[in-house]
């Protein structure tokens, strides 16, 4: 027997990102750090143009254990991943979404490279030859970031390949 399970709009999981944003400040934690340097592309997962990467809900997630604990937070991230990757999948599933991940893909590669680049400036030294500690930390943190979504937009375009 299949079972089928009921497609997952695009807007459903913008709707829950409102929903889960309305519970965090937007000029606190990791949620005013995405307002404050990408507020067209937060606007644009709000209102459901653009699907998040998963680092960024996780970001999320963290900002709201901070605010309502850990156990409510850990019963919000199972739903949270599940509508995600629902959500996800029928956004590349899309006439066209095939293509707009791979030109996601490399923008993120780009933005990958930058940030090692950046990285490595910062180790080797201004001036005064010490490495700034906060640039460092914002270009590993830029990275680690880049570097999680290309894997997560890896994963994707191999399983629009193989549906």
């Amino acid at each position: 027997m299949t079972v089928h399970q009921p497609a997952v709009s695009l807007g459903e999981f913008a709707h829950y990102l409102r929903y889960l944003t309305r519970l965090l400040d937007p000029a606190r934690g990791w949620y005013g750090v995405f307002c404050a340097r990408d507020p067209e592309g937060m606007r644009a997962c709000l209102e459901g143009a653009e699907i998040p990467p998963w680092d960024v809900v996780d970001s999320l997630l963290g900002d709201l254990a901070t605010v309502r604990g850990d156990v409510f937070a850990g019963r919000e991230s199972v739903w949270a991943a599940e509508l995600h990757a629902t959500s996800a999948a029928a956004h590349d599933r899309r006439p066209g979404g095939r293509q707009q991940l791979v030109e996601r893909l490399e923008l993120m590669l780009r933005e990958q490279a930058h940030a090692a680049q950046r990285l490595r400036a910062v180790h080797e030294g201004g001036a005064a030859g010490a490495p700034d500690a906060q640039a460092a930390a914002w270009a590993h943190d830029d990275h680690e970031r880049a570097s999680a979504r290309c894997a997560e937009l890896r994963r994707r375009l191999a399983a629009v390949r193989v549906a």
